[in-house]
């Protein structure tokens, strides 16, 4: 018969045998869950995307998409980007509706993000500014719009290019093709902070100048160009990269077209990326923008449509490409 000592004794040995099981358990739980490959959300809906890198990290953002203003995603390595949260919290006071493909750039210490937004009493898309300290933010909005042209379908698709100068320029395209109007890229002088535009715009290429590659031949121009990004060449040529045709098909394809002028004439070159170029492992490849990162690499981010086009469970995924230069300013990309 046991004794009350020997009760206590037994109690205490199964409850020590409990509690260092629960231990072992909890121990194999969270090691578990850190070991757990992480799920890349941001290649599952991404589109409109621009990037930066800054001390060992990469940094995207991109249109409007799953409830935030402007998705912010980083990277390690500059693929298997994360969505981490929320780049820009709070709209500008004058917009409305979701933001339309930003730009992110930096002049001196701060960090310029430039978007495309419906400004509320034109109901006409404008380019506004929000700026921050660091590249992850959060970005608190300018009060009034960096520029607009309501009479030219307004305006989208910001890119601050910097000439070798130190001159900063922004260029946007105005959306003439949701008016049945012509669609074209601008440049405009930034003032030295960036934060406005200074004199008159210039034209640098019209969809109407622009040949259609996935026409069979018939040489057809495309009904609209759009998201301009230009960067400059080895040789010191100017590109303008952009995207042309309808992004919600797979024809969307990446241009570009070469100036020994920054402010042009530009000349159409032809595709630089097409869904059949890239064997249909990129459907509609747009939305292209050059990321200069770890050991001066670059890779070109862009987008293209996963689970069909444009249908209800469809959307637009964020790809990495390699990005080289042939004869000193004919641009390449490997998948």
């Amino acid at each position: 018969m046991l004794t009350s000592s020997n009760k206590m004794k037994i109690l205490k040995i199964i409850t020590r045998i409990v509690l260092v099981l629960g231990l072992f358990f909890l121990i194999g739980f969270f090691f578990t869950l850190e070991q757990k490959e992480p799920v890349n959300l941001a290649t599952d809906n991404f589109p409109d995307p621009t990037g930066i890198y800054k001390q060992g990290t990469y940094y995207a953002y991109a249109t409007s998409t799953d409830g935030f203003n402007i998705p912010l995603a980083k990277s390690k390595s500059g693929g298997n980007y994360q969505i981490v949260g929320e780049a820009l919290p709070n709209l500008p006071i004058w917009a409305q509706g979701s933001i339309w493909a930003p730009h992110i750039s930096q002049v001196s210490k701060r960090y310029l993000l430039y978007f495309s937004v419906i400004d509320k009493k034109s109901k006409k898309r404008s380019i506004g500014l929000a700026l921050a300290n660091n590249p992850q933010g959060p970005f608190k909005a300018e009060e009034r719009p960096v520029v607009t042209d309501d009479n030219a379908g307004g305006l989208i698709d910001p890119d601050l290019f910097q000439d070798s100068d130190g001159q900063n320029y922004l260029l946007y395209k105005n959306d003439g093709n949701a008016i049945g109007k012509t669609s074209s890229l601008w440049l405009q002088k930034l003032s030295k902070n960036g934060l406005v535009v200074t004199g008159k715009a210039e034209r640098l290429l019209t969809n109407t100048e622009v040949k259609n590659p996935n026409d069979n031949g018939k040489s057809e121009t495309v009904l609209t160009i759009e998201a301009p990004y230009l960067t400059q060449a080895p040789d010191g040529t100017y590109v303008l990269l952009f995207s042309a045709g309808s992004y919600a098909t797979a024809n969307y394809f990446t241009g570009y077209a070469i100036s020994k002028k920054l402010s042009g004439p530009y000349h159409y070159k032809g595709a630089l990326a097409t869904t059949a170029s890239l064997k249909n492992q990129i459907v509609g490849p747009g939305g292209a923008e050059l990321v200069q990162g770890k050991n001066n690499v670059e890779t070109l981010l862009l987008h293209g449509w996963i689970n069909g086009v444009n249908k209800t469970k469809s959307s637009r995924q964020l790809y990495e490409l390699s990005f080289f230069w042939e004869e000193g300013h004919i641009p390449k990309v490997t998948k």
